[in-house]
């Protein structure tokens, strides 16, 4: 189980990254943006937080993306 969380944070991270970095924006722009943490950002995006779905939503909303997008290796 703990394996599976590591990877689905991974994942995640991997994600939030790739289309954030598509949209042309900072971590910081992204956590104005998406009422979060810059900080935060950075620790989804290395895999060491795993996102509440209230803050992936916030996300996917400011990247325009639909939030199953996260979850896909």
């Amino acid at each position: 189980m703990a394996r599976d969380l590591n990877s689905l944070r991974k994942i995640i991270g991997q994600n939030v990254k790739k289309y954030r970095k598509q949209t042309g924006y900072t971590q910081k722009d992204l956590g104005i943006q998406a009422d979060l943490n810059d900080l935060y950002i950075s620790q989804i995006e290395r895999g060491i937080a795993i996102p509440s779905i209230p803050a992936l939503f916030k996300i996917s909303n400011v990247l325009n993306i639909n939030i199953e997008n996260f979850f896909t290796p």
